[in-house]
């Protein structure tokens, strides 16, 4: 086979996902990333509170200049709150092309858990659990395109459509092309689609076509003759290995966490004949909730506890589309200890498209309570409203905007936001100031008719989903809205860096997070997809001091320079070819 036939990924210490970054609560890290790229990176570590240490975000252009190819950067941070977390490049689209990798803290020894929490858990169960917990298994759930971030952003932009089209869905790095016939693909559809269709078909992998007014926008001139067959007409059908993870019943339950790092799906994640005791949420312990699907959006870290109670055999896991924008599925498997090679065996929640025949219990991420309880304060300091939309002033299908003005990802390139005057940086609806100490309320509206959802990510701290809904969000802060009658939850609401607004059709949406300013410094809050890198974000820009925050360390080159021993990590990255590293083993073709 050609090597052309083969795709570039980007490998960390020659690996996808990168090896897994595993510490205990009060650790410091030093993080040496090593840039054997032809163009420049950064990485971000994603949940990660930066208290005092915001040169090590990693977001380019708001902490630091990007890392230049052949040259290295030294991130120094500390482990200050125990979850799943993960690293990713944070240079316009790279993410997408394979920079990640799983970072694990371990609670404190003394620290309160939710296990006992579980209904109808006994002692053994607990010492299990706690057990399981320790050896979780981090599984990156991916989808993946023939073409890289730069070729799929090209294609948009000479297309001028919003693309939502994958090859594959993948595990851990393991999957196929899967490539089902027409009828196959109509009869695992959303009951929605036909009437969006409007009498034309799901392409050839499952796509909703690229000239669909509905899904495009009726208001965009598309070039559809610039588009590629490959991207969504032309299915090649492939025969890479699924992900398997071995399980001994003897421990009594298994820990998993989900890790969506794709760049475009949303999935909905099961194993069959198997529930869900999810117990943490993007970093945070909650109160579990037992059930038989979890929704991964972008950016979510799902940890879930399985008890081993099955008779001995191999078990499906299965991530189907959570969206109608394409028919597709990945799977992996779950292997008892002995099965051997045994037939699939087991009952499915969900079919092929992600829907099911019977009543099932989905996660309900606005009832993440946090465990221990912990509330934001009930009022806000000041508030933010932001309107997530298509760019009303600009004809790109594929730019998004948080209220007029896109965030321009060629601002990576530029001098960081951390190391300016704050006198100096001018007025812009993407930079916004407070004071430390100060609750503020940011209230999000995304535009309808058809409110896709969208998931926002807060850098360097976390904060708290108050509130969230469809319909119209005809307020200026929280109070008046619950002057009005709107509810809010004040006591216990998720408690989270990151989480998607609710999808609307014929309507918008919105959702209110309340944080505390507590980290001084530069951080950003992104929405949407990784691939809308001409769309929505914002800097926000904290008024308060920070001892380690040291612009002058920063060389002409653009390399922050930070001494100190501490828990040492290398990180290499390198380009290759599928086919040519043995730890991947899914060929696209």
């Amino acid at each position: 086979m050609a090597l052309s036939t083969f795709f570039k990924a980007i490998l960390v210490n020659g690996s996808y996902p990168g090896p897994a970054l595993k510490l205990k609560v009060g650790e410091c890290v030093d993080f040496v990333v090593i840039n054997n790229l032809e163009v420049s990176t950064a990485v971000h570590f994603h949940g990660i509170r930066q208290k005092d240490t915001p040169y090590a975000d990693g977001a380019a252009g708001l902490t630091q200049y990007p890392i230049p190819a052949g040259e290295s950067y030294q991130y120094r941070w500390t482990a200050d709150a125990s979850g799943v977390y993960f690293y990713h490049a944070h240079y316009k689209g790279q993410v997408m092309d394979g920079l990640i990798g799983a970072i694990i803290i371990q609670a404190a020894d003394d620290a309160v858990k939710p296990f006992d929490q579980i209904s109808g858990v006994t002692p053994q169960d607990v010492e299990q659990l706690l057990a399981a917990e320790t050896a979780v298994e981090p599984v990156f759930v991916s989808d993946w395109s023939r073409f890289t971030f730069d070729e799929f952003f090209a294609i948009e932009q000479a297309a001028n459509i919003d693309s939502s089209c994958s090859d594959s869905f993948i595990l851990n790095g393991h999957g196929a092309v899967y490539c089902p016939s027409a009828e196959f693909i109509a009869a695992n559809s959303a009951p929605q689609v036909p009437v969006i269709l409007n009498g034309s078909s799901l392409t050839a992998k499952g796509c909703m076509p690229p000239n669909n007014a509905i899904i495009q926008g009726a208001r965009y001139n598309r070039t559809i003759s610039a588009i590629p067959p490959g991207m969504y007409e032309v299915c090649t059908p492939t025969t890479g290995d699924n992900y398997t993870h071995t399980v001994d019943p003897s421990n009594g339950w298994a820990a998993f966490s989900f890790i969506n790092s794709g760049g475009l799906a949303l999935f909905r994640v099961s194993i069959d004949s198997h529930k869900l005791y999810v117990y943490e949420y993007n970093g945070n312990y909650i109160t579990p909730q037992r059930v038989d699907q979890v929704n991964l959006l972008h950016g979510d870290r799902i940890s879930f506890a399985v008890k081993l109670d099955q008779p001995a055999g191999n078990y499906q896991i299965r991530v189907a589309n959570l969206g109608i924008n394409q028919v597709i599925s990945g799977f992996g498997v779950l292997s008892y200890a002995g099965a051997g090679t045994t037939a699939l065996t087991g009952t499915p929640v969900f079919n092929y498209g992600g829907f099911n025949s019977t009543p099932i219990a989905i996660f309900n991420a606005a009832r993440a309570s946090p465990f221990p309880p912990e509330s934001p304060a009930p009022t806000a300091d000041r508030s933010f409203v932001f309107d997530l939309q298509k760019a009303p002033e600009l004809p790109f299908s594929w730019a998004w905007t948080m209220n007029v003005e896109p965030y321009d990802h060629s601002l990576d390139d530029a001098e960081p936001l951390l190391f300016r005057d704050p006198a100096s940086i001018p007025e812009s609806e993407l930079v916004l100031k407070t004071n430390t100490g100060e609750w503020v309320d940011l209230i999000i509206k995304v535009a309808g008719p058809l409110a896709q959802p969208h998931s926002i990510h807060k850098h360097a701290n976390k904060f708290f989903v108050i509130g969230a809904g469809v319909g119209p969000f005809n307020f200026n802060s929280t109070e008046e809205a619950i002057a009005a009658g709107l509810k809010f939850n004040l006591d216990t609401p998720p408690y989270v860096d990151g989480y998607t607004s609710t999808p609307a059709e014929r309507n918008s949406s919105w959702m209110v997070f309340r944080y505390q300013v507590n980290t001084p410094g530069t951080d950003s809050s992104s929405g949407a997809s990784y691939s809308d890198v001409a769309s929505s974000g914002i800097a926000l820009y904290t008024d308060g001091s920070s001892s380690d925050t040291d612009p002058s360390a920063t060389s002409s080159a653009g390399i922050a320079l930070y001494t100190g021993a501490a828990s040492s990590v290398v990180i290499t990255q390198s380009t290759t070819l599928f086919g040519l590293v043995a730890a991947f083993l899914v060929l696209f073709v």
